[in-house]
């Protein structure tokens, strides 16, 4: 994708396009590409929510899903939208990681213990 950027860039004054338009419509679609990928994603619009009263939590997928589904009903109701296992509720994490760091909030993954306890970090800057 950087070198279709350089190119496009380099090539942009010999199209008769303003300086900068290339740049700008891609940072527009990406916009409406994260808008798209959150509105039709359960657990990214949860974690939105979420992270709208609590701007720091710290814990397992197994503490994270009840979590959410005990203060979002509405949204994790829906047996085919939102994860009822734990690694799958992980993985939808991974899967909305990019539009929802472009939003302000981090997802960190890590292991910590002898036991290698799988933790996620949610924080909203």
């Amino acid at each position: 994708m950087a070198d279709f950027a350089k190119w496009v860039v380099a090539a942009a004054p010999a199209l008769g396009w303003p300086e900068g338009a290339p740049m700008d419509s891609y940072a527009a679609n990406r916009e409406t590409s994260d808008q798209s990928a959150i509105e039709n994603n359960p657990v990214a619009l949860a974690i939105l929510r979420f992270t709208d009263a609590q701007k720091h939590w710290e814990g397992t997928a197994t503490d994270l899903k009840p979590t959410l589904r005990h203060r979002f009903p509405a949204l994790t109701d829906d047996p085919y939208g939102f994860p009822r296992q734990e690694n799958k509720l992980s993985a939808a994490l991974r899967r909305v990681q990019p539009p929802l760091r472009r939003r302000g909030i981090a997802l960190s993954f890590e292991r910590r213990g002898k036991s290698g306890e799988r933790l996620i970090q949610i924080t909203s800057v």
